[in-house]
């Protein structure tokens, strides 16, 4: 949310209360929290408030940190409620890009909320060679980032 305080004419829909107050700070950026009841602790909303809000909106670009990600299961996160969110957020995204630490890949939570396919580009801190292979063989652009 720091990195996009340059861009204009930008729209931010977010169920995450963090993002939502720095976006509000470092940007002039159009801010749309999704609704719903707060998940203790994540600093975020989820639930049935959100899926009303979603339903009919599109989006160009979805960023969703994944608390697992794996060639079998895809993008993973350990609550019900918030897998239900994002999922939603994917199926209003033209393009999914996934935020997954090094410690995250391979790894499988609880609720899936992205398949693979659904999964446009990993962005990940590092990546085994031959695993990244395996994910470029499926069409996700990687990238790994620099410090």
């Amino acid at each position: 949310a720091r990195l996009l305080g340059s861009r204009r004419r930008l729209t931010v829909v977010t169920n995450d209360l963090r993002i939502a107050a720095e976006m509000e700070r470092g940007t002039d950026a159009n801010i749309v929290v999704i609704g719903g009841h707060i998940r203790r602790g994540f600093h975020c909303t989820v639930g049935v408030s959100g899926k009303h809000m979603l339903e009919g909106m599109s989006v160009d670009k979805a960023f969703m940190g994944a608390n697992g990600f794996s060639l079998a299961k895809g993008a993973t996160t350990p609550d019900l409620h918030h897998a239900e969110t994002k999922r939603l957020m994917v199926a209003i995204a033209l393009k999914v890009i996934l935020l997954a630490d090094n410690s995250k890949i391979e790894r499988n939570s609880f609720a899936q909320f992205a398949s693979p396919e659904q999964v446009d580009i990993l962005i990940t801190d590092r990546l085994d060679p031959e695993y990244r292979t395996s994910v470029e063989d499926l069409e996700i652009d990687v990238v790994i980032a620099q410090e």
